[in-house]
């Protein structure tokens, strides 16, 4: 299979001769998915979940993928358990920053575009424009589908990328059988229901304001609230797999 590119600017800073360091049989692990044989196993993910679930039809090679795979304001996280592929998340920024080309797409815009460009439009701190992410591609592997600690798992580490990248609201286009489970997440209902591009589903637009996070963070403790200050899951930026509860 030819090379996939890597999408890592303002993201990650690679390691040199880094490897994989699954070797966390008792544990929940995860990494970034900024190498080949990661992305490889995000897209084979993604394949088995959308089948499964009826939402796509089969593509070849077992994988599915879109363009902002491999866009620099994209990057997907894979959650290992037992040293196998069984979760996955992609998150991507939106930031209207003219020096950053290339950061002013999302999947959202196309669905919900009038809606989020109103969003954008409050004002931000300072004088900067806001930046939100938008949380997409979030799936189980079919075998996987009744184990709710993934999830969990999952929105650990989007509550560290957001805190980390310290974005103003975060954005997602949800299905309406998780409408509760996300409003429960501090997100509120925006508009929908509309279709969502490649699957075959429709989704409504939920915002959660950065407004919301610290009461998140204080109600649920499997966010993590120390995740960022302790820098254990520091190591997904250098291309390493970390373990869940206990960092490196």
């Amino acid at each position: 299979m030819h090379s996939l590119p890597i999408a890592t600017a303002g993201f990650i800073r690679p390691r040199q001769n880094d490897h994989h360091t699954h070797n966390l049989p008792d544990h929940l692990s995860a990494r970034l998915a900024i190498d080949r044989k990661t992305r490889h196993q995000v897209f084979a993910l993604r394949h088995a979940s959308y089948l499964a679930g009826g939402y796509i039809d089969p593509r070849p090679h077992g994988l599915f993928s879109d363009p902002y795979d491999e866009a620099p304001n994209c990057i997907s996280l894979i959650v290992y358990k037992h040293a196998q592929p069984v979760a996955s998340v992609r998150l991507c920024t939106l930031d209207l920053d003219p020096a950053k080309p290339g950061w002013n797409d999302i999947p959202g815009l196309h669905v919900f575009g009038d809606e989020i460009q109103a969003l954008l439009a409050r004002p931000a701190p300072g004088e900067r424009a806001l930046r939100a992410t938008e949380i997409n591609r979030l799936v189980r592997h079919p075998d996987h589908v009744n184990d709710y600690e993934l999830v969990f798992t999952l929105f650990r580490f989007v509550s560290y990328l957001v805190l980390r990248q310290q974005f103003d609201m975060t954005i997602s286009c949800v299905r309406r059988n998780h409408i509760s489970f996300y409003k429960r997440l501090g997100f509120e209902m925006n508009a929908g229901p509309r279709a969502y591009p490649e699957l075959k589903f429709s989704t409504n637009l939920m915002v959660c304001p950065s407004a919301n996070y610290e009461m998140l963070r204080k109600k649920y403790p499997i966010l993590d609230a120390g995740a960022v200050e302790s820098n254990c899951y520091d190591g997904l930026f250098q291309g390493e797999t970390v373990n869940v509860f206990g960092g490196r």
